[in-house]
Order: structure tokens, then sequence, then C-alpha cells
């Protein structure tokens, strides 16, 4: 499979596991658990396909053994500067990114309202929940997971791990 099948693909996966995503009732006890009311309150701010996203991470690190706190936290955590982004907002910064990157680029250069704001958001959002985070008390380790979850893997095994379940989740 070549790599543009390979990505739509992914992405159409993707897709199919956000439609009607929701927490689940059992969650909230884990939540509340790793989370302070202030940090659970940002995770409620997201949309409910990135809560999901977010306890799927989770699930996945756990699947591969014992987790750190910190690193649990950093799961549930690490998408939170998007806030709120409609499904049509995320499927238009996909569609831009693989179409039309220059285009996107100049869109994403500052935060405004609407749509606009949510590309932004989508954009920045591991800088800007480091933002949010910081003053809340999150841990320095928790912030340099959150901060470079997008990077390419590299010697960190930690963020090694982040960085391949928030991919397959």
């Amino acid at each position: 499979m070549n790599e543009l099948a390979r990505r739509v693909a992914y992405r159409v996966g993707q897709f199919r596991r956000a439609v009607g995503a929701r927490p689940c009732i059992e969650d909230t006890a884990l939540l509340a658990r790793l989370l302070s009311p202030d940090e659970l309150r940002l995770f409620w701010a997201t949309s409910s396909r990135d809560q999901h996203h977010h306890l799927e991470t989770l699930r996945l690190l756990r699947r591969h053994g014992q987790v750190p706190q910190h690193l649990a936290r950093a799961a549930l955590l690490h998408d939170i500067g998007k806030g709120r982004v409609r499904l049509y907002e995320r499927v238009l910064y996909v569609l831009l990114a693989a179409a039309a990157p220059r285009l996107l680029a100049a869109l994403i250069r500052r935060e405004r309202p609407g749509p606009l704001g949510a590309l932004y958001r989508i954009h920045h959002h591991p800088r800007r929940a480091v933002a949010l985070l910081r003053p809340l008390g999150a841990s320095q380790r928790e912030l340099e997971l959150i901060l470079r979850h997008h990077e390419p893997p590299g010697a960190d095994a930690e963020l090694n791990a982040l960085i391949a379940a928030d991919h397959d989740a």
C-alpha cells in the first residue's frame, strides 16, 4: 500500500472510531482519581471524541504494562489545548494539512474566533495545553511529555510510548 493510501486508511479508521465516541461512566472514577478538579474541567471542556481519545490512549499504554502516574496524567491531558473542536473543524484541518499546507500555515498564524480559531488550537495544542496546565501544578515531566507528544520517536521510552498510544488511539 502506498503512503497516501495508508494515510487515508488511517484517517478513515480514526474518523469511524471518533463518531459517537464518549467516555463511559466507569471512566469518571478513574478521571477523578488522577486529575484535579481544575484539570477535570479542562478535560470535560474538550469534545467527546477527544475525551474518548484521551482515555483510549491511557488504555493502550496500560496494555503494555504498568503506567506511572505522570504518564497516565499526560495521556489524559495531552490534547486539552484544543478545547472543544467540532468534527467539521477537525476534518477541515486534516484536509488542509494534506491538500493545502501553505494555506493552513497562513490560517494558523494567529488565534481568532470560530472555525479558524479551531484550526489554530488544533495546530498549537501542545503549547496551549502546557500553558493551561502549568499554573495548575502539573509536573515538569507531565508538561514535557504533553509538549513533545507529536515529535518523532527518540531515546525517551515514556515519550515513545505516549506517541505510539496517541497515534493508535
